[in-house]
């Protein structure tokens, strides 16, 4: 059994309203030296770079995983976004393959707990998706504004899933650790998941893991791009005190799904632990 935690499929609105798809690979690019870091080495994605959605169910029967999560994005105009409805929907289409994770966008709070209402009732979601510091205007994970946000997802038993990166806001600061510690310590019974590990702070992101046992992670590409700095830091938190609480993902479309995970699986981890990260850490805070 294996569980991606986070993925984008090429399915309706994040064709139509994101720029996910068609995905530029390398081969797209004159110059090597212009091809983003992120997208260097990946290989058969091809559904990624037509958008098709027959295709992505083509790569996911044959990479070896058996079930994802399909986290929706609520950002800033002019940004990737995608409808909360198609995210649920596919779900509901595909019930063995498809985790729902609904997004809420943190600029509007009052709508947010009103959609976390709406899609806790009618769809019986088992978490959300947020990006903060994509916001308009951005926001750190600490801000009180934010409160009510945390409070639904601890009185419905919500994971909140964050992503916070380099890569996911407008400077570093929206990254820093010392907001996601913050917030974990003010709301101890909400279980939060941390996409990207807080890439760059990866230290200062494992040393606020130590003392909040609610926060789980997973670095996705951050681990999974060969020779990616300070990746062996995320895998010796894993081979110790984050085994409990660390999760395999793809977050495809940056990196394709069997490539992904047949990287992860020569990173290092001790074999008894290869099987809490690739399904029971997941399967526990999922409540499968």
């Amino acid at each position: 059994m294996v569980i991606d935690f986070r993925t984008r499929p090429p399915y309706k609105s994040f064709i139509t309203e994101g720029n996910f798809f068609p995905r530029p690979m390398e081969d797209a690019y004159a110059k090597k030296e212009e091809v983003p870091g992120i997208y260097m080495g990946s290989e058969g994605i091809e559904s990624a770079r037509v958008g098709n959605f027959e295709l992505y169910m083509e790569e996911l029967k044959s990479s070896g995983i058996d079930m994802q999560v399909v986290q929706g994005r609520k950002v800033r105009p002019g940004m990737a976004c995608v409808s909360n409805e198609d995210v649920c929907q596919l779900q509901q289409e595909f019930p063995d393959c498809f985790i729902a994770f609904p997004a809420v966008d943190p600029a509007d709070v009052p709508a947010a707990v009103r959609e976390i209402n709406y899609y806790v009732n009618k769809y019986q979601i088992k978490g959300i998706a947020m990006e903060p510091g994509w916001a308009m205007p951005p926001k750190y994970v600490d801000d009180k504004e934010l409160n009510p946000i945390y409070e639904k997802c601890e009185e419905y038993g919500l994971i909140c899933a964050f992503t916070l990166s380099v890569l996911a806001g407008e400077d570093l600061s929206f990254c820093n650790p010392i907001n996601l510690q913050k917030v974990a310590l003010r709301f101890p019974k909400v279980t939060f998941t941390v996409s990207h590990g807080c890439w760059p702070y990866v230290e200062e992101f494992l040393g606020v893991a130590l003392q909040c046992i609610n926060i789980y992670f997973y670095p996705d590409f951050f681990c999974n791009i060969p020779n990616m700095p300070m990746s062996n830091e995320f895998i010796q938190a894993a081979n110790s005190y984050m085994r409990y609480r660390m999760l395999f993902a793809t977050s495809y479309p940056v990196r394709p799904l069997k490539q992904s995970l047949d990287y992860f699986m020569t990173l290092g981890f001790e074999p008894e632990i290869l099987e809490l990260l690739l399904h029971k850490n997941a399967e526990r805070i999922l409540k499968l």
